[in-house]
């Protein structure tokens, strides 16, 4: 059932980094046994999923205890299910297409049931909804409620700031996990999101750094470029190194506060279709790598 046969065991035989997580986004062409192998091939201890590909994986076959054992045989953790959405009544996003909203509308009881039977503990909550549909009183609200019901399952629920919907700034995802004040609450930063919605350190340093579960690393153009959109912008990132995001400057703060966990090279990129699982495995770990050492983190 597993992955590691005679040609792949020598080159997943390396040290495991655990910390390190292989994001949906990277390995959304591959199926799933691709994605592990994937993620074995690069080193990394976690991967994310995406819910409808994991719902796919069973429907196509593959049992959760099956998911579970090619993952375990090759050293490989499932450790976020990413994104809920629908997490709110108003979920829907004004300035996404109809194939943009079919690949991401999950119910929330059928995402945590996918966390039950993989055995996943942390869930991204992305906030589609438009910013003038909500007060932060009505967010916080929702967000509370979400925590409550993944509290069942035993899940954190992480709210990503997009500065193209509802929750725009890191600023005021902290604002609104802090308020809700719950113990399964927590952050996901993300670089991408943090250039573009003009956040700053001192809005990253208010954030406990125990409050943030999840690091996605990226790279591009320090200024949105003429004619490009947030959102088509969203989908189309450079790998760490290939821009001008202080990636560096970032990554120091992030470790001088004790929240480099779950870290990635979150990359949606158009470009990633036509990889092999090895060749992102590869632009995966070379690319955090040579970060990490630019910034003298050890890792």
């Amino acid at each position: 059932m597993g992955l590691a046969n005679d040609d792949t065991s020598k080159a997943i035989a390396k040290n495991v980094r655990s910390s390190l997580v292989m994001p949906f986004a990277n390995v959304r062409h591959l199926d799933y046994r691709g994605k592990v192998l994937a993620t074995a091939l690069a080193g990394f201890g976690q991967l994310s999923l995406h819910p409808h590909e994991a719902r796919d994986a069973i429907k196509g076959g593959l049992r959760p205890e099956d998911m579970l054992d090619i993952a375990s045989e090759n050293e490989v953790a499932l450790t976020r299910l990413d994104p809920l959405s629908n997490w709110n009544p108003r979920w829907l996003p004004t300035n996404m297409d109809a194939a943009y909203i079919e690949g991401f509308d999950i119910g929330a009881t059928e995402f945590f049931e996918l966390c039950e039977q993989l055995g996943i503990k942390y869930c991204s909550l992305n906030a589609t909804f438009a910013d003038d549909i909500y007060s932060t009183d009505e967010i916080v609200e929702h967000y509370a409620s979400i925590c409550g019901m993944a509290a069942r399952y035993d899940v954190t629920c992480d709210l990503e700031n997009l500065p193209m919907w509802g929750v725009k700034t890191l600023r005021q995802a902290w604002s609104i996990v802090s308020a809700a004040d719950r113990p399964n609450g927590g952050i996901v930063f993300d670089t991408l999101h943090y250039i573009r919605s003009e956040s700053t350190l001192d809005m990253l340093t208010e954030i406990p750094g125990d409050q943030i579960h999840c690091v996605q690393l990226n790279d591009g153009p320090l200024r949105l470029p003429a004619g490009v959109t947030l959102e088509e912008n969203c989908f189309d990132r450079g790998w760490p190194g290939t821009g001008e995001f202080p990636l560096v400057e970032i990554v120091r703060t992030l470790d001088d506060m004790n929240a480099l966990r779950q870290v990635s090279a979150e990359v949606f990129s158009p470009q990633n279709a036509t990889r092999s699982a090895a060749e992102i495995a590869d632009l995966s770990s070379k690319s955090l790598e040579a970060l990490f050492d630019a910034a003298k983190v050890e890792f």
